[in-house]
C-alpha cells in the first residue's frame, strides 16, 4: 500500500473522540442523573476552590510571619555586630593605650640609661 491507499487513523481518532464528548455531554445535559452527577462536580469543585483559596490565604499569612521573623532576626544580628565592633574597638583602643605606655617606659629608661652613661664618661678624667 503507498500513502494514498493507507486508511487515516487520525481521522478515527477524532470521529471516536468526538462521539465519546457528544456522549458526555448528553449524558450531563439530557438525563436526571447527569444534571445531578454535574450539580455534584461542581459542588466538589467549589469546595476544592474554597479549600485552596484558604490553603492560599494561611501561606500568605505565614510567609508574612516568615518576614517579620527575619527581619527580627536581621535587626538583632546587626546589633549584635554593632554591639561587638564597639568592643573591639574599646579593646583595641586599651591595647594601644597599653602599648604606648610600656613604649613611654622603655623610652624614660632609655633616657635614664644614657643620662647615666653620659655622666660616666664625661666626669672621666681627660688624658694628657
Amino acid at each position: 500500500m503507498n500513502d494514498d491507499q493507507r486508511p487515516d487513523n487520525r481521522f478515527l481518532l477524532g470521529f471516536f473522540l468526538g462521539g465519546l464528548i457528544g456522549a458526555i455531554i448528553i449524558f450531563f445535559l439530557g438525563t436526571k442523573e447527569g444534571k445531578k452527577a454535574g450539580k455534584m462536580i461542581e459542588k466538589k469543585g467549589k469546595e476544592v476552590l474554597d479549600d485552596l483559596e484558604e490553603k492560599v490565604e494561611d501561606m500568605e499569612e505565614k510567609g508574612k510571619e516568615l518576614l517579620a521573623k527575619g527581619e527580627e532576626i536581621k535587626e538583632q544580628v546587626v546589633e549584635q555586630i554593632k554591639d561587638t565592633a564597639e568592643d573591639v574597638t574599646v579593646d583595641a583602643s586599651k591595647r594601644i593605650d597599653h602599648a604606648l605606655e610600656k613604649l613611654e617606659d622603655v623610652q624614660k629608661h632609655t633616657l635614664h640609661t644614657t643620662s647615666s652613661i653620659r655622666k660616666h664618661f664625661v666626669n672621666l678624667p681627660k688624658k694628657k
